[in-house]
């Protein structure tokens, strides 16, 4: 309720969080198109991806981020009324919990791959910083923050043949990492694996939280909805992995290269 938009889980507003980013990406665009690539990204119905963004829009002018007043010597300054300073340790003990859980993630990597995501994401692999010292014009020590390196620039400096290599290394290292965090129920991811496709359909098998557990689901092109054909044992107890599965299949195949296999993040 800080942000004007009330939701019922943790997920739900990292849902919303994920939307609003993707938002500013495509430059605040409220087009069709653009609504149906965030809409596929976050694995919700175009319908929703609309009311979760317009929810974003009306917190925003919930209150003004910053309140100007007179201090005591009267001058102007400006507080962030978004500041929290109270200590929460529920809180802290969570954001501590989630952390170190992504870190060991992402220490089970190979060593190219923890490498390769650090320089790219801007951080030190082994104190996990992003500031590091440099010289200014004057020679002295200054602390800067660690510049985040581009495909190409990756692809040179490991030697690799071109910079979709290095993109698809640091991509295979993100699934991998998110592959770990499922299994041990930090997050929930779906997979999809394409199992047959011709010019009036495909079907996928998916499978929820890495658990071999695989789905099957039909999608007819031109068609508003899918069909599931075998639900996963996650759905069968009231989840809704085939949803999001589903929803990325009926937005995604009309690209001119379908994917062999996808992983969401939910």
């Amino acid at each position: 309720m800080r942000t004007g938009y009330s939701v019922q889980s943790v997920d739900e507003y990292r849902t919303l969080r994920k939307a609003m980013a993707l938002y500013a990406k495509y430059e605040y665009k409220f087009d069709d198109e653009t609504i149906t690539i965030i809409a596929a990204e976050i694995g919700k119905s175009v319908k929703d991806t609309k009311e979760i963004i317009r929810a974003g829009i009306d917190s925003t002018h919930y209150t003004d981020f910053y309140r100007k007043y007179a201090d005591e010597d009267g001058e102007s300054t400006a507080e962030d009324v978004t500041v929290d300073t109270t200590s929460n340790p529920e809180r802290l003990f969570f954001k501590q919990w989630q952390a170190e859980a992504l870190f060991t993630a992402y220490e089970a990597l190979d060593y190219r791959e923890r490498m390769m995501v650090a320089d790219h994401l801007g951080f030190c692999p082994e104190c996990y910083g992003i500031y590091e010292l440099s010289k200014d014009e004057n020679g002295n020590s200054v602390k800067l923050l660690r510049k985040r390196k581009a495909y190409i620039d990756l692809a040179a400096e490991h030697t690799l043949s071109s910079p979709d290599t290095a993109f698809q290394i640091v991509n295979g290292a993100y699934e991998k990492m998110m592959i770990e965090l499922a299994i041990d129920e930090y997050i929930h991811i779906v997979e999809l694996r394409l199992t047959s496709a011709d010019n009036n359909s495909v079907t996928y098998e998916y499978c929820a939280d890495h658990n071999s557990d695989w789905g099957e689901i039909h999608y007819t092109l031109g068609e508003d909805d899918y069909d599931v054909v075998q639900y996963v044992y996650a759905d069968k107890k009231g989840d809704f992995f085939f949803a999001s599965a589903g929803e990325w299949i009926v937005y995604n195949v009309n690209r001119k290269h379908i994917p062999k296999y996808m992983l969401i993040s939910l």
